[in-house]
């Protein structure tokens, strides 16, 4: 009786020891199954569990490798952006260009009319010395014209002179000089001259006012006190000139 007796005891003992077993893999498995649930509602709703229990963004996993700008635009680590990324900037870029650009272009429009200004002066006033000069060159010549002469012969001075002066003063110096076209003739006398230098006393688009020295010299065989090669002298004569065309014509001469 005694030795059946604890055969059932034992038996009975380790039932019991494999109900407990059982029921604490149970539970175990359980629990791994209610983990795994979690898991799996944590990923879908984008969250997880780490080892440590604690919550953490699904995409930090991956967030290392990007960057968080001030405006809030993700750029790629290292700062490497995207094609077509960060617009306001690119339209701020574009927008300093342009004022580059029109700021450029206004400086050199600048420059240009400064420099055409300089060559329109530079122009004026070369051709205004031009005039000046052509002013000059046409007193010296009339004065040299009107001074020079032949007694017995001023039909030729005449011709010479109404060839360069206005018809005016033509008709008035030729008047004008009949008396010592007289003493001329009777002197036998001859005059030359030669403009040396001129300028001009002023000057506009229609009139010109010059002042020419010139050497003159008088000879006469009749007057035995002239030396033989004549007498030199200088006189200053003021010629006013008067534009016609695209001509001066002498209009006054007044020795000075």
């Amino acid at each position: 009786m005694g030795e059946g007796s604890d055969e059932r005891d034992e038996k009975a003992g380790s039932a019991g020891l494999d109900r407990e077993g059982l029921l604490a893999e149970n539970r175990a498995r359980r629990a791994q199954l209610r983990e795994d649930e979690e898991a799996k509602a944590a990923r879908k709703n984008g969250t997880g569990v780490g080892v440590d229990g604690e919550q953490h963004d699904a995409d930090s996993a991956v967030g290392d490798s990007a960057a968080i700008d001030g405006a809030g635009a993700t750029e790629p680590a290292g700062g490497i952006e995207p094609a077509g990324a960060r617009p306001a900037d690119t339209r701020a870029a574009s927008s300093k260009t342009l004022v580059r650009v029109l700021a450029a272009s206004t400086i050199i429009l600048a420059i240009a009319a400064i420099v055409l200004g300089v060559l329109f002066t530079l122009s004026a006033s070369k051709s205004d010395d031009s005039a000046s000069q052509e002013a000059v060159n046409t007193a010296k010549d009339y004065a040299t014209t009107v001074l020079t002469y032949q007694s017995g012969n001023y039909s030729d001075l005449d011709r010479r002179i109404r060839g360069i002066s206005t018809p005016q003063f033509a008709d008035q110096y030729i008047k004008s000089s009949q008396a010592a076209r007289t003493g001329n003739d009777a002197a036998q006398a001859t005059g030359t001259a030669k403009a040396l230098e001129a300028g001009v006393i002023s000057m506009s688009d229609d009139t010109a006012e010059v002042l020419v020295a010139v050497d003159q010299n008088v000879k006469s065989p009749l007057v035995p006190a002239l030396a033989k090669d004549g007498i030199d002298y200088q006189s200053r004569v003021k010629i006013t000139l008067t534009r016609d065309g695209d001509e001066w014509k002498l209009s006054n001469l007044e020795v000075v």
